[in-house]
């Protein structure tokens, strides 16, 4: 990254992990006017509550592929069957402005860090499988054959979590928002930050 433009934090998190609703926290602090939030494009369909422009920019597949033959994405992905994507002239002109989060699951978090080697990454950990199948079944959003694959699938995500610059456990939610506001607003030198995931966490998860 061009050391004049802002900061570009990147987090993630298995599904039902309870990162929409530390960012929702996170940017009632008075400190995040200096932080936009990317919204991504994608094929999914609306959920109850949904907005155009502020959850994410609804789009059929067929013109989501259109967008990637233009290479209009810096990254994409096919997630639960359906296509997320994160637009490049979007963030390209909010970095020269802002500090940018962006909202994404490993895969994408990958692909960033190449195009962006200077963005900070946070992966958003449960204490454990039983806490994170509890948040699935309790949002209401997922079938049961869902939550099942959900699971399956955060098994895959939690071990690449060590990729990231910086882990944080949401066993408490007060707590991880504090980390969370910790790393955003107070440093951003991961080797200053502690994390509270442990080795021991991270070997039980993925057991």
């Amino acid at each position: 990254m061009n050391e004049n433009r802002h900061k570009l934090f990147i987090i993630s998190s298995p599904s039902g992990g309870g990162k929409t609703s530390l960012i929702k926290s996170l940017f009632k602090d008075p400190r995040a006017n200096s932080l936009w939030m990317s919204i991504s494009h994608t094929t999914r369909q609306k959920r109850k509550g949904d907005l155009e422009g502020k959850d994410y920019f609804f789009i059929d597949e067929k013109v989501f592929k259109k967008k990637i033959d233009k290479g209009d994405f810096l990254e994409y992905a096919k997630v639960f069957e359906n296509y997320y994507g994160t637009d490049k002239s979007l963030i390209n002109s909010k970095l020269n402005s802002h500090n940018v989060f962006l909202e994404i699951d490993w895969q994408g978090a990958k692909n960033i860090k190449k195009i962006f080697p200077d963005s900070l990454s946070i992966f958003l950990l449960p204490p454990s499988y039983e806490d994170l199948k509890y948040r699935l079944i309790k949002r209401g959003l997922d079938s049961e054959e869902s939550i099942i694959i959900r699971l399956a699938e955060a098994k895959l995500e939690i071990s690449k979590s060590l990729d990231s610059d910086y882990l944080v456990l949401n066993d408490d939610f007060a707590r991880a928002l504090e980390e969370l506001k910790t790393i955003i607003f107070q440093r951003e030198n991961p080797d200053i930050f502690k994390s509270r995931v442990s080795s021991e966490l991270i070997d039980n998860l993925l057991a």
